[in-house]
């Protein structure tokens, strides 16, 4: 099998994904048998069975899943990175956050990137990515150039009359840093998740007041679940030894 092929095979074939799944340490299940019931639970106490609210529910398994691979390095995480990535731009989309949808494009085509250098800085024996230290000239690179895209997203989520548009410009560029440094495997990436995880709850709590449907309470929550994801996936990365 040539390495495309074992790529294209460690990433999107069943046995993998549920290898991958099934490889999971304890702490990591945990964390997602959380997540996952978090979702459920907002979705069967809600009266809201739209097809925007099917679709936030799918949007909302997929990503627990993408996060719970992401925290330990696992291929397959691209697979649901995809589907998560694709079904958030259309509630994005239907929410006028146009930071969010914008950012959520952006993640979509970086997971083609992240399948091809994930794949190549394997641990063959962990089958998990080793993870990468930031210098401290890349760290001010890394700043200067989210500062510069929250100004441009800012002027343009404005001149769209987007919702909340200080706080959802602030995603865009987050995301960019967050995905760029998760692609080459950079443990500093959970700083950027973090915070674009902050502001997505302080954007969702503010939209349940303008937004009608629950679709919004449910976004809310996955946001909860995913900040708690993020602070887990931090604690992991800088604990394990490559």
């Amino acid at each position: 099998m040539n390495q495309k092929s074992s790529t294209l095979a460690l990433t999107f074939s069943p046995k993998a994904i549920w290898s991958d799944l099934i490889s999971l340490n304890k702490a990591t299940k945990a964390m997602l048998s959380v997540m996952v019931f978090a979702q459920l639970l907002t979705f069967l106490l809600s009266s809201d069975r739209s097809g925007l609210a099917w679709l936030t529910l799918w949007t909302g398994l997929a990503a627990v899943i993408n996060l719970a691979l992401v925290d330990q390095g696992k291929q397959s995480n691209f697979f649901w990175g995809l589907i998560c990535t694709a079904a958030w731009m259309m509630v994005a989309l239907h929410s006028r956050t146009f930071g969010d949808v914008f950012a959520q494009g952006f993640a979509f085509l970086m997971q083609f990137s992240g399948i091809y250098f994930w794949a190549r800085a394997r641990n063959s024996e962990k089958g998990e990515l080793v993870f990468k230290k930031m210098s401290k000239t890349l760290s001010w690179s890394v700043l200067t150039l989210t500062i510069l895209t929250y100004l441009v997203v800012l002027a343009i989520s404005k001149h769209l009359n987007g919702l909340q548009v200080y706080l959802d410009s602030a995603v865009l560029p987050l995301n960019i840093i967050g995905q760029l440094l998760m692609t080459y495997g950079y443990r500093s990436q959970w700083f950027a998740w973090i915070t674009v995880d902050i502001v997505q709850v302080l954007v969702w709590a503010q939209n349940i007041s303008v937004l009608d449907g629950s679709y919004a309470i449910s976004m809310l929550v996955l946001q909860i679940v995913m900040l708690a994801n993020a602070l887990y996936g931090a604690w992991y990365w800088y604990n394990r030894k490559n």
